[in-house]
């Protein structure tokens, strides 16, 4: 199926499709072909793919598409286990995005705390973080979640395994707006 889909036939944004093009990348692996389609669609996904595959745009490239709601306040929030992960998702999202206006921040432990706070009040559409931080931020008063639309948690079985159930849960409630969430992860036990 993949092999006859194109990134073209995804109704991708121009800007987005440049980027790709610059990347290198010419078709869609199996899962984007998959998730991409589905994710404007506001439905909660699950997904499970091998490391590797591709999850990183497969749920990227659908947020990068969507219009802000508000420019100040991210309308997706991307939890991630581990900083080293959260700059990874952000230095791919960063490198197809091109010319579409989309501020992609991370919130992660091990950088500079008042430097993420500045970057927060320039706005964000996109935000990245580990959950620490994020709820380090949020309980200051930096990180407004009022307008976050889509959560996505990557590598979910790992976030719970690590026992962040209490951050997600405190995250969650401070997001009114969540209308889809979506759940990806190269393992995901019962």
């Amino acid at each position: 199926m993949a092999d006859e889909l194109t990134f073209e036939s995804l109704n991708l944004a121009p800007e987005l499709l440049a980027g790709l093009r610059r990347k290198g990348f010419k078709q869609p692996t199996p899962i984007q072909a998959l998730v991409i389609p589905e994710v404007p669609k506001g439905r909660d996904l699950i997904v499970q793919a091998q490391t590797g595959s591709g999850k990183t745009l497969a749920f990227g490239l659908p947020l990068l598409q969507r219009e802000p709601v508000d420019e100040r306040a991210p309308s997706a929030l991307i939890v991630a286990p581990t900083r080293e992960l959260a700059k990874q998702i952000r230095a791919e999202l960063t490198s197809v995005s091109g010319a579409m206006p989309r501020k992609i921040v991370v919130a992660s432990g091990g950088e500079s705390l008042d430097k993420q706070v500045e970057q927060l009040k320039r706005g964000a559409h996109l935000l990245v973080g580990t959950p620490g931080r994020l709820v380090d931020l949020m309980e200051r008063g930096a990180l407004n979640l009022k307008h976050v639309q889509v959560l996505v948690l990557d590598e979910a079985d790992e976030i719970l395994a690590k026992g962040f159930e209490q951050e997600l849960s405190k995250l969650v409630e401070r997001m009114p707006q969540v209308k889809q969430t979506l759940l990806f992860s190269a393992t995901m036990p019962a």
